[in-house]
C-alpha cells in the first residue's frame, strides 16, 4: 500500500513543535509491514521578505527515518487576497505532485492534514487523479473552516473525500454534517519512551509541557502555585516548565513578580527522550489551556505513570477521570491549586498501570491500525 501524506504544517523554521505529530504520524507508518509513505509539503514564505524568497531554493528533498519529504516552497499571499492564495496553494501542489509522480508510484491513498489549505487541496488533486482522500483535522479552530471566507473551501473537501477524521471526539461532533464516513484518529505517542521505572520522589514535583504561546495559560500556574506556597500545607515544592516561544520574557516576568523564582525552573525546549526521564523526576502534570484537541504532553505523562491535573479544555477531557487525575474550570487559579494539593495527599492511589493502559490507547501501534483499516476501507470504496 502506498500513502502520500500531504501536511498544513510540518516542523520547519522557528518553530519546530508545529507539526511535529505529522512527522511522527509518517514515521509510525513507514515502520508498518507492506507500507511505503512519503509526504508532500508545500511550505509558505511570508511576505514580509520577497527578495529571500527569490534567491532561496524552490524545491528540497529530506531523507527521514524510512520515508522522505518532498518539499516546494511558494509565497503565502493571504494578507493580500485570501481566495487567490487557496487557489495558488492548489496549483502549487498541483505542479509538486506531477514532480513527485516522476520518482514516486501513484499513492494508493492521499492522507491531508487539517482541512484548508492541505485538506482542500488534497480533494481537489484526488478528483482530478482518481485517488482516495483522507483528512484528519487537528486545528483547535476547525469549525472556522466551515463559514465565512473558508465556507466553499471546507464544504468542497467535506464533500470529495473519501474518509474524514479528528484527533478528538468532541472535534468530530462540531464539523457540519456529511455523508461521508467519520471517525476519531487521535495523535499518536511513542508510549514505550516513557515507561521508564517510576523513581521515589521527595516532596510536590508540578511540571508542564507546552509551548508558550497564547491560549496556554501558564500565569495560572504560576499563580496557583504561589497560593500552594504561601498555604504551607506541602512541603518541598517546585514547578519545571519545559517550552519555548514568544511568550517566554511574559511568564518568566510573571514568575518573578510572583517571587516564585526559586520555585520555578524554565528548562527551554527538550527531546522526546529527555523529557521521559525528566518526566520520571515529577509526580504531577498539569494543563492551565483555554482549548487543547488533543495534547500529547498528557499521554505522554501518563505513559509515565504519573496523574494529570487539567483544565476543562476539551481534547484532554476524552482521557482524563477520576482515576487518573482532575479536571478544573479554566482560570480558576484557587480550584486548581486546590486540586493540586489533593491529588497530592493521595498520589497514592493513583495505579501506574492504569494510567499506561489510558495511554497505550494512543501508542503508535494502535493508531496506525485505525489508520490502516481507514485506507483499506477507501480503497475498497474506490474499487466497488
Amino acid at each position: 500500500m502506498n500513502i502520500l501524506v500531504i501536511p498544513s504544517w510540518y516542523p520547519n523554521g522557528l518553530d519546530q513543535l508545529m507539526g511535529i505529530y505529522h512527522k511522527e504520524f509518517c514515521e509510525a507508518l513507514a515502520m508498518s509491514k507492506n507500507i511505503k509513505v512519503n509526504m508532500l509539503f508545500i511550505e509558505r514564505e511570508r511576505l514580509n521578505n520577497p527578495l529571500k524568497f527569490l534567491f532561496m531554493p524552490k524545491h528540497k528533498k529530506i531523507s527521514e527515518k524510512n520515508y522522505h519529504v518532498y518539499i516546494t516552497r511558494m509565497l503565502n499571499r493571504e494578507r493580500l487576497n485570501y481566495k487567490w492564495q487557496i487557489h495558488s496553494y492548489v496549483k502549487v501542489l498541483d505542479h509538486a505532485f506531477k514532480a513527485y509522480l516522476k520518482e514516486n508510484p501513484k499513492p494508493d491513498v492521499i492522507h491531508a492534514m487539517v482541512t484548508i489549505p492541505a485538506g482542500y487541496a488534497a480533494c481537489v488533486l484526488g478528483k482530478k487523479y482518481n485517488i482516495p482522500v483522507v483528512i484528519t483535522e487537528h486545528a483547535s479552530y476547525a469549525k472556522t473552516f466551515f463559514e465565512g471566507q473558508n465556507k466553499s473551501f471546507g464544504l468542497y473537501a467535506l464533500n470529495n473525500i473519501s474518509y474524514f477524521t479528528t484527533v478528538s471526539q468532541y472535534m468530530l461532533e462540531e464539523i457540519p454534517e456529511t455523508y461521508t464516513p467519520k471517525a476519531v484518529l487521535p495523535n499518536l505517542v511513542n508510549t514505550d519512551l516513557f515507561k521508564l521505572p517510576r523513581k521515589k520522589i521527595n516532596g510536590l514535583k508540578l511540571i508542564q509541557v507546552c509551548a508558550f504561546r497564547k491560549g496556554k495559560r501558564i500565569e495560572d500556574m504560576l499563580k496557583a502555585l504561589k497560593i500552594i506556597i504561601d498555604k504551607k500545607e506541602v512541603a518541598n515544592v517546585s514547578l519545571t516548565i519545559i517550552g519555548d516561544g514568544y511568550l517566554k520574557k511574559y511568564y518568566q516576568h510573571t514568575c518573578h513578580e510572583l517571587g516564585l523564582d526559586a520555585y520555578v525552573n524554565f528548562i527551554g525546549r527538550q527531546t522526546k527522550k529527555e523529557i521521559a526521564t525528566i518526566l520520571n523526576e515529577h509526580n504531577i502534570f498539569v494543563i492551565t489551556s483555554d482549548k487543547e484537541t488533543f495534547c500529547i504532553p498528557g499521554i505522554e505523562a501518563l505513559a509515565s505513570g504519573m496523574p494529570i491535573i487539567s483544565t476543562k479544555c476539551l481534547g484532554p477531557e476524552e482521557y482524563i477521570d477520576e482515576k487518573s487525575g482532575k479536571l478544573v474550570n479554566i482560570g480558576d487559579v484557587k480550584s486548581l491549586a486546590k486540586a493540586i494539593i489533593e491529588v497530592y495527599k493521595t498520589i497514592d492511589k493513583y495505579d501506574i498501570s492504569y494510567l499506561r493502559a489510558i495511554a497505550e490507547r494512543y501508542s503508535p501501534k494502535n493508531v496506525t491500525a485505525k489508520a490502516l483499516k481507514i485506507y483499506k476501507e477507501v480503497i475498497k470504496n474506490k474499487e466497488v
